[in-house]
């Protein structure tokens, strides 16, 4: 026979369901299908024929926990039978809960249904006119998708203030604002922190920049390089400087500037610390890659008209960053990311990450698409990582550049 327990993770089982179908109704689709409740607990409720004395028992506690003795929870509507063998016995014909306000108590969520009719409630009423705008179903989707953040407890004003987001966000598709510059009574680090919040009350494509997609301005990329000969250094007027760091809108123009005399050769490496040890090569500059953030020099066209070699760490993402920079600059090469590096410091090589999928990035060449697939191939060994590759190393590699 079933125990008050096994009740009550049943009837828990049912509160994702119960959510859908209630904010379903909250957010105005009235959905053709039958009422939630009475909401019947299918289980196992034993039988007049089983031994009297452990009925009894089990019976018991199911009964004092019932709304038929508390006054509240779940119903037993039970039925007498006779029976050959136990004479007159009262059975359990089912168990249910009767009412929405029962079944709540029993588990305990009247608290967060109410804050899910409150949140939706601010919603539906400030966001009215935005609404009105969207397919029919668009709220009632959105509000299925985000059944937790409804029902989770919220600072005051919470939805009031993601509601004022999405209104003017809505009202003002292209204001080249900075999220600070947004004039609501709302402060930056609420806008900040709930980005994919209200991105998802806007758009139900994938968040990928919340500022670009939504008109905004972002913070400049900046791009963070520096000569790695003597003989030709950076200047910012009649000064050498070691080291620059430009917006990418201005690292674009550098050729302009005149700061590449004497340049012919590229760096483009993943680890700011590698990048900080990189060492001397003449005629050569360092850029600082950090990650899939290369990307972004696809702008830069310029790069094109130079030697370019791209170092990152020896795993799936390393290479997954080449092969993607290579589609924007299909002459790059790789640097230390070849079976030399890997076979020499195979000590350190640890567990990373696998791409999405499983996939194997194009554009790799031959040597490093086996390095890669070694790779792969022993999942706890996957990953050697910049940092272990001592400078010694990279300054020998560097040598066979000199007569170049």
């Amino acid at each position: 026979m079933i125990t008050v327990a096994e009740i009550k993770e049943k009837a828990e089982n049912l509160y994702r369901a119960y959510l859908k179908r209630l904010s379903a109704q909250l957010t105005g689709i009235e959905a053709d299908t039958p009422p939630f409740f009475p909401l019947v607990i299918r289980s196992n409720t034993g039988s007049a024929s089983d031994n009297v004395s452990v009925r009894a028992a089990e019976l018991a506690p199911l009964f004092d926990n019932s709304r038929n003795k508390t006054g509240s929870g779940y119903t037993l509507e039970l039925v007498t039978q006779n029976t050959r063998r136990n004479a007159v016995q009262t059975v359990i014909k089912r168990i249910y809960f009767e009412t929405e306000r029962e079944y709540l108590s029993f588990i305990g969520k009247n608290a967060e249904v109410k804050r899910l009719h409150d949140a939706l409630a601010v919603l539906r009423n400030s966001l009215s006119v935005y609404l009105e705008s969207q397919q029919t179903d668009f709220f009632t989707r959105w509000a299925e998708r985000h059944l937790s953040e409804l029902t989770e407890k919220q600072e005051t004003g919470f939805w009031e203030n993601v509601s004022r987001c999405v209104n003017w966000l809505y009202d003002h598709p292209l204001s080249n604002l900075y999220i600070r510059e947004i004039p609501l009574p709302v402060h930056t680090k609420f806008i900040e922190s709930s980005k994919a919040l209200v991105h998802s009350l806007l758009s139900e494509e994938p968040l990928r920049s919340f500022e670009e997609q939504h008109g905004l301005r972002s913070t400049p990329l900046l791009v963070r390089f520096r000569s790695l000969s003597e003989e030709t250094p950076l200047r910012a007027g009649t000064c050498a400087v070691s080291e620059l760091c430009l917006p990418l809108v201005d690292f674009n123009n550098l050729p302009a500037a005149h700061m590449l005399t004497g340049i012919r050769r590229i760096f483009i490496v993943e680890n700011e610390m590698v990048y900080l040890t990189f060492p001397p090569a003449e005629g050569a500059l360092c850029i600082w890659g950090h990650g899939y953030t290369v990307t972004q020099l696809a702008s830069c066209k310029w790069l094109a008209g130079y030697e370019l070699l791209y170092s990152g760490d020896l795993d799936e993402h390393g290479f997954d960053i080449l092969a993607k920079l290579r589609s924007c600059f299909p002459s790059v090469q790789s640097f230390c990311m070849n079976r030399e590096t890997l076979t020499a410091f195979d000590e350190f090589r640890v567990k990373g990450k696998i791409l999405a999928g499983n996939s194997v990035p194009e554009r790799l060449t031959e040597e490093e698409r086996a390095v890669f697939l070694e790779l792969r191939s022993d999942p706890e060994r996957d990953r050697l990582e910049q940092e272990r590759v001592p400078v010694e190393f990279v300054a020998r590699r560097l040598e066979r550049f000199k007569s170049r």
